[in-house]
């Protein structure tokens, strides 16, 4: 095959032929360096969701112990309502006990000082 004169690489200036064989360089540096700000940013997103992982998961174990407390202080609740309502209740039945006794005491009739036995007769002047 002869040489062709109006092949591209016979009319290039060796200023030109440089600039070509540059700015492929030129190309792939900038390339590389937005390659290595890539992996960097990526880098820098992947420990910012690890962070963000581990946080949220922190957070649901602080979210299972709050929980477990309020469920045991819900118990206790419960139980704290059970015993008050057992209170009033047994309170309800003392009450109840008491205004009974009272009602008995009242009905009982009291004795006067002349029904008693031998207590009047020193007042007569009739005793011993």
């Amino acid at each position: 095959m002869a040489d062709r004169d109006d092949d591209w690489r016979n009319t290039r200036s060796p200023e030109e032929a440089a600039a070509d064989t540059r700015e492929p360089e030129r190309a792939a540096r900038i390339r590389a360096e937005d390659d290595d700000d890539t992996r960097r940013r990526q880098d820098e997103t992947e420990a910012n969701l690890r962070a963000a992982a581990e946080a949220l998961e922190d957070n649901r174990e602080g979210l299972r112990e709050s929980r477990g407390a309020l469920q045991e202080r819900e118990r206790d609740l419960r139980r704290s309502g059970e015993l008050a309502r057992d209170v009033a209740e047994g309170a309800a039945g003392l009450r109840a006990d008491t205004a009974e006794a009272a009602r008995q005491v009242r009905d009982v009739p009291t004795p006067r000082v002349d029904d008693r036995p031998g207590a009047g007769d020193a007042e007569r002047g009739g005793g011993a």
